[in-house]
């Protein structure tokens, strides 16, 4: 299915978080700690700048237009992705040393989460949702 254009940000949001996560990935598979560190934080600046926004804006935009099985899933996903984030960002800010595996697990958490949004939560909303409601995401997400 298409994705429609007032979804097609967010489909964009979620494209530049998993680039970022591939680098990371090819960083964490190499031995280099300054690398992995520094992709870690880039990572990191994308989190606060940009993705943290990201999620408000599905939780504010989206959340009434999902049923409540979907609403559910997705307010814990985005409650478990900020902890992970948090857990990270204290490792950095602290110059401990990054937990690898804490790491994969969160990669794990935001791609099977970004997978699930675009293959589930956006073509339910494109299915249930008036092309109206869809309107006013898009009319929202300029403002």
């Amino acid at each position: 299915m298409k994705r429609h254009p007032s979804l097609q940000p967010f489909s964009r949001e979620h494209h530049r978080a998993l680039i970022l996560w591939r680098n990371l990935d090819k960083q964490l598979d190499s031995s280099d700690a300054v690398g992995q560190r520094v992709a870690a934080v880039d990572l990191w600046d994308y989190w606060n700048v940009s993705f943290l926004i990201h999620l408000k804006s599905e939780e504010s935009l989206l959340i009434d237009l999902l049923n409540a099985p979907l609403r559910t899933r997705l307010l814990a996903e985005h409650e478990t992705m900020r902890l992970e984030f948090l857990s990270m960002g204290l490792a950095l800010e602290s110059n401990c040393e990054l937990g690898i595996d804490d790491v994969r697990n969160l990669a794990s958490v935001l791609r099977a989460h970004i997978r699930w949004e675009e293959r589930v939560v956006f073509p339910y909303i494109q299915r249930h949702v008036t092309e109206q409601d869809l309107r006013q995401i898009a009319t929202a997400l300029t403002e």
